[in-house]
């Protein structure tokens, strides 16, 4: 009987050891765990660049507007001004690919009555657009010029543009990339962790938009020759990088 009672604590002992050996292993994959599951730090930069370029076209947009008591009398003397136009812009070494009907628009003139609040029509208006891409920024001021000598008589903008701006956008977007890792590094060396690989890297979308240069019709009706100065263009670029 005491043989029995002394495999029965001996048995009872060693299942003790053994559930406690399973603890101490549990604890520590708890513990292990719990540290694991810590949150890391993490660091978003944006890294902005510009590239300055000089314009190699120009866009110009300007048309006819003319008025008369007949339609067709107003449509014919806009439509003869603007095809003499564009003859004679052609002269000036203008391609036809670049020269660009933009709108045509025939619409009539009202004369209100106060009195009893009545309108009629007593004429009316016809006006074409054109776009003019001019790809020799030596001779824009002629065609404008050219444009107002041979019955333009409105002007909507004169817009400067790159007709290539790719390879100048890559230029731009390269060093944004380098100033995002600038950033990142500089953040990193302050709280004393290290760099990996970014986790993500998003190049942002971004429009340049071309410098708009506005004239008023009657200034272009001087005598004296139309100076134009293109200046320069921001090409911009920017990426987020996540570590």
């Amino acid at each position: 009987m005491k043989i029995k009672n002394k495999k029965i604590m001996a048995g009872g002992l060693a299942s003790l050891l053994l559930l406690s050996t399973f603890l101490v292993f549990f604890t520590f994959k708890v513990d292990a765990s719990s540290a694991s599951s810590q949150p890391k730090t993490e660091i978003t930069v944006k890294g902005q660049a510009s590239v300055y370029v000089e314009p190699d076209i120009a866009i110009l947009t300007f048309g006819v507007l003319s008025e008369d008591v007949s339609a067709d009398v107003a449509y014919s003397q806009t439509s003869a001004k603007i095809n003499k136009t564009i003859e004679a812009v052609k002269r000036l070494g203008i391609d036809s690919k670049d020269i660009k009907t933009l709108r045509i628009n025939v619409y009539p003139k009202y004369s209100y009555n106060k009195d009893n609040g009545t309108s009629k029509i007593v004429g009316f208006y016809a006006s074409t657009d054109l776009t003019i891409t001019v790809r020799n920024l030596f001779i824009v001021g002629k065609v404008i010029d050219i444009a107002f000598k041979n019955g333009v008589n409105t002007f909507s903008n004169l817009t400067f543009d790159i007709s290539n701006s790719s390879p100048y956008y890559n230029q731009a977007l390269s060093k944004a990339l380098e100033n995002a890792k600038q950033k990142a590094a500089t953040i990193a060396k302050g709280l004393g962790i290290s760099l990996g690989k970014p986790k993500s890297v998003t190049e942002n979308s971004y429009v340049n938009t071309p410098p708009i240069v506005y004239y008023k019709a009657e200034a272009m009706t001087s005598s004296t020759s139309t100076q134009i100065q293109p200046g320069t263009i921001e090409i911009k670029a920017e990426v987020t990088l996540v570590y």
